[in-house]
């Protein structure tokens, strides 16, 4: 259950600018930008899933108390993304890392393996998330229009993110 101290500074600022992305980038109704399912998604694999749980609440939860006003939303949202962050591994990368405890990289494992475990923690965490922050209130074009905007700027936000966070991995 070793951590390395690198990653634990840079998942901490990471968080903080997640909280200034959220207060101060307004790109308009359809695109919201989150690092939190690729945050979440790099956790070194050496962390079980309760204590993934447990960063990804107090992540989520100070995105939500710092920046958003509602309490809950992106928690809600991040906590079924640390649930299946293994099997989405297991499933997309291999089983081999996760017997190892060995961590991913876009370098190590190849830029399509890591890619597709980043577009289903993706797509899980926004399509909660704007399921839950439309409430049943927006109609069903709004919320699509804002799936497929919203995916296409986390995804590149994403990439970039688990090349930071992961980046120090070499062959």
């Amino acid at each position: 259950m070793k951590i390395n101290r690198n990653f634990r500074t840079l998942y901490f600022l990471l968080v903080v600018l997640q909280i200034i992305l959220c207060n101060y980038s307004n790109l308009g109704p359809y695109v919201m930008l989150s690092m939190l399912p690729a945050m979440v998604l790099c956790i070194p694999l050496s962390v079980g899933t309760p204590l993934c749980l447990l960063i990804a609440f107090v992540s989520g939860l100070s995105v939500d108390w710092l920046s958003e006003g509602l309490i809950g939303l992106n928690t809600s949202a991040i906590l079924p993304v640390a649930v299946l962050r293994k099997p989405f591994i297991r499933m997309f990368i291999g089983e081999d890392l996760i017997v190892r405890n060995d961590n991913f990289s876009i370098h190590k494992n190849g830029f399509s393996k890591v890619f597709f475990a980043l577009l289903t923690s993706t797509a899980l965490f926004l399509g909660l998330y704007i399921f839950l922050d439309g409430a049943g209130t927006r109609p069903f074009w709004f919320s699509a229009a804002r799936f497929g905007a919203s995916f296409a700027a986390n995804m590149i936000l994403g990439l970039i993110v688990v090349n930071v966070l992961t980046g120090n991995e070499k062959k």
